[in-house]
């Protein structure tokens, strides 16, 4: 809105265009403050969908994960869980070193744990988030639920298979 100064300063041919200048920006700021609550209806009515999903995309069986793609590497942390409809057993570990078991589930896009700390016996609760990776075949399109910051490892080494089994699973 122009004040009284503005127009006594300025001829009326310039007030009007600077009228129109800002009955324009005016307009523009309104489109985009209109789209901006569209948006943000939209994300808000998106995210808590995506928070209940279920991770229903783990089938029954024994997963291994691990913070670099290849497996048995010093230093490296790996975590190793056996899938039982959304309940969860398993143990982080890395080659060589101690170990911490688990027992949980998957729900909500997330691994909801309780770790056991292998040396003083003692439960802590801990949430590890899930990453879904499309993953197309031919004749399909499924979804990997992933822990983030890890990498699929397709194949169950035998420490993988102590860890589970010194877990009591």
């Amino acid at each position: 809105m122009l004040t009284a100064s503005t127009s006594l300063s300025a001829p009326a041919s310039h007030n009007s265009a600077i009228s129109s200048k800002f009955c324009w920006r005016r307009r523009l700021a309104l489109v985009a403050m209109g789209l901006s609550l569209a948006v943000g209806n939209f994300v808000t009515m998106v995210v808590p969908a995506l928070a209940n999903e279920t991770v229903d995309h783990l089938s029954d069986g024994v997963y291994v994960f691990g913070e670099s793609p290849e497996p048995g590497q010093f230093g490296v942390t790996y975590l190793v869980m056996e899938v039982n409809g959304s309940a969860v057993k398993g143990g982080f570990y890395q080659p060589a070193s101690s170990f911490d078991c688990f027992h949980g589930n998957a729900a909500a896009a997330e691994l909801s744990l309780t770790v056991v700390d292998s040396y003083a016996q003692t439960e802590y609760p801990f949430a590890l988030a899930l990453e879904s990776n499309a993953v197309a075949s031919q004749e399909t399109i499924a979804a990997e639920w992933v822990p983030t910051g890890f990498h699929v490892i397709d194949e169950v080494s035998q420490t993988d298979h102590d860890v589970l089994q010194a877990c009591g699973f």
